[in-house]
């Protein structure tokens, strides 16, 4: 077995987000559009020392170093599933991307250790993987998968998707969360009408060639700025600055934009001054 195993855990947004409606089994039914991105953080995971979950770089603050990070509960979970032992695993997250904000970094570090250890752990199945993953949480069976993808049941259900085209995109963090946050924006969503459905199956069998901000569909954004009194204000800063919309990515309060491949440093530029951070990126694809 290696000394170290090493990979990247992209960040995604999604490009539709439909909630059709609240489930008996406590989650809701959503049809969504992922799309995977070049932000990453990074993953090392090593044998033989003290056990447990490290986390450094930019993004480090707010990021769980104790049992309830969920690249550690998949190290541990897939051990139990496949008779092996995560006692001697430490995990070190270089954390590119922003936590709680709607991009998917924890999942994302889950869904690669994940893949990591199937390449060393005998009887680590793709199935087992997805069986893992889906018990974590709802986006670990996207990051399995990556490029551009359809996501349905409460996300869980994943079909890959014709790849989009590279875009440019622009992150803009603001600097408040909430606990709870997607659950309470779930329930702050059961108060108004679900959505009929039919964004996400159209974007699927169309497979667009070129998007923009405009074309992006995200039910939260209905309770998005009654549990965040702040992104409102933030919101037209940044459209006001930039001259473009800009959206919710996922349950939030990160915004935002997409469009051609080429214009997302100027976007960038106009951002600088709003009141949050601004981070250029770009749509990734599957190699």
């Amino acid at each position: 077995m290696p000394d170290a195993l090493r990979g990247r855990a992209p960040a995604k947004v999604n490009l539709v987000l439909e909630v059709l409606g609240a489930r008996e089994d406590g989650f809701h039914e959503i049809d969504t559009i992922f799309q995977e991105l070049e932000l990453a953080d990074e993953v090392a995971v090593t044998f033989g020392g003290p056990a447990g979950v490290r986390a450094d770089g930019p993004f480090a603050a707010g990021t769980p170093t104790d049992p309830t990070n969920l690249a550690w509960r998949a190290a541990a979970l897939l051990a139990l599933r496949t008779g092996q032992s995560a006692e001697s695993i430490s995990i070190r997250l270089t954390k590119n991307i922003p936590p709680a904000g709607g991009l998917g970094g924890g999942a994302s570090d889950a869904a690669t250790v994940l893949r990591l250890l199937a390449g060393v752990w005998p009887g680590a199945t793709d199935a087992i993987l997805r069986q893992v993953g889906g018990e974590i949480g709802s986006d670990e069976g996207f990051f399995l998968v990556g490029g551009t993808a359809r996501g349905t049941g409460r996300g869980e259900q994943v079909e890959p998707l014709s790849s989009l085209p590279p875009h440019d995109v622009v992150l803009f963090v603001p600097a408040f969360s909430m606990e709870r946050k997607t659950a309470r924006m779930f329930a702050a969503l059961d108060q108004h009408a679900f959505d009929p459905g039919g964004i996400a199956s159209r974007f699927a069998a169309e497979s667009p060639q070129q998007i923009g901000s405009a074309d992006v569909f995200n039910a939260f954004e209905r309770v998005g700025f009654d549990l965040f009194p702040a992104l409102a204000s933030l919101w037209q800063d940044l459209e006001a600055r930039t001259g473009e919309p800009v959206r919710l990515a996922g349950a939030g309060p990160t915004l935002f934009w997409i469009g051609p491949s080429g214009s997302g440093e100027a976007i960038a530029r106009a951002a600088a001054g709003a009141g949050c951070t601004v981070i250029p990126t770009r749509t990734a694809t599957v190699q």
